[in-house]
């Protein structure tokens, strides 16, 4: 049974990284808003959110590992996550000022700057405890899901049960994984919740 908890919770671990979360965001933006949008409009968003805030990061940390200044791509240890984070904070707020200029619809915009905010604060926050990245990226997920119910009325009442349960669901594998203690958790999972819900709310 131990077993089966830990390769459950590698799966949720490696398929709701933190890094994907953006993007994940912002096909539920386009699936949410008024608007139409032909196929290869939504592809070509996507894209851009997906290279600047998943690609752009990864190969950040990719070559700090190959310099030596990290000694792991999983940013295990705290201290080894602060020139990773500063370089996904530029990717993001990089490619926030990209989608400024397209015309893209405001709640991708704005998910993809607080997801450079809450990396900020994560910096910040690094010489007292390592929040969750993981919890950060699923609570701040849903809780677009839940402003984007509320604006626009998307999702049945299941489906935001279901949303609840799978980003508790990612905090108890990162916590099966040994890799953050419960504050770390919850620190990361408000650090995520509260801006974009806050933002989306009014």
């Amino acid at each position: 049974m131990e077993k089966f908890n830990h390769i459950i919770a590698q799966i949720l671990s490696y398929a709701f990284h933190p890094g994907i979360m953006p993007t994940f965001g912002t096909l539920l933006i386009l699936w949410a808003v008024p608007e139409t949008y032909a196929w290869v409009t939504v592809a070509k968003i996507t894209l851009v959110v997906f290279m600047g805030t998943y690609v752009g990061p990864f190969l950040g940390i990719v070559i700090l590992r190959l310099s030596g200044i990290i000694s792991s791509v999983h940013l295990i240890n705290r201290e080894e996550r602060i020139y990773p984070y500063l370089i996904g904070a530029a990717c993001m707020i990089a490619t926030g000022n990209h989608l400024e200029k397209s015309g893209v619809p405001i709640e991708i915009i704005w998910s993809v700057y607080l997801s450079a905010l809450v990396v900020i604060i994560s910096t910040i926050l690094l010489p007292f405890f390592k929040s969750s990245a993981h919890a950060s990226g699923a609570y701040a997920l849903y809780a677009l899901y839940l402003g984007l119910h509320q604006r626009y009325g998307i999702g049945e009442i299941p489906f935001l049960l279901l949303g609840g349960l799978l980003a508790g669901a990612i905090c108890w594998g990162r916590s099966t994984l040994n890799r953050h203690t419960l504050k770390e958790l919850l620190s990361g999972a408000i650090l995520g919740f509260l801006p974009m819900y806050l933002l989306l709310s009014k």
